[in-house]
């Protein structure tokens, strides 16, 4: 079964992206909310590989506000993190 780039999968347990170096036989896969450093390629031959799918929320476990401002927080702190490597560049002085 080929997937397409950018696609959700699941296999090993958890959800996967398709990557687009992905052939037939062998599937490239990023985790998802992983980093690039747990790339994998998994085998359609030696693995099972399906199309990850997700329950829709249910209106009756509305959380708390407690839960809500968790979510909040880890949200802005993933945003915050993700602009640390190129704050660097602001305190770079180059004279000609």
């Amino acid at each position: 079964m080929s997937f397409a780039v950018g696609s959700l999968i699941a296999a090993r347990g958890r959800e996967w992206v398709v990557l687009p170096d992905s052939t037939d036989d062998l599937v490239v896969a990023r985790p998802l909310g992983g980093t690039d450093d747990e790339i994998a390629g998994i085998c359609t031959a030696l693995e099972e590989v399906r199309p990850a799918s997700f329950s829709l929320p249910d209106p009756e476990k509305i959380g708390d506000y407690r839960s809500c401002r968790m979510l909040r927080d880890a949200l802005r702190l993933g945003f915050r993190s993700s602009a640390g490597p190129f704050r660097c560049f602001g305190k770079i002085a180059v004279e000609p």
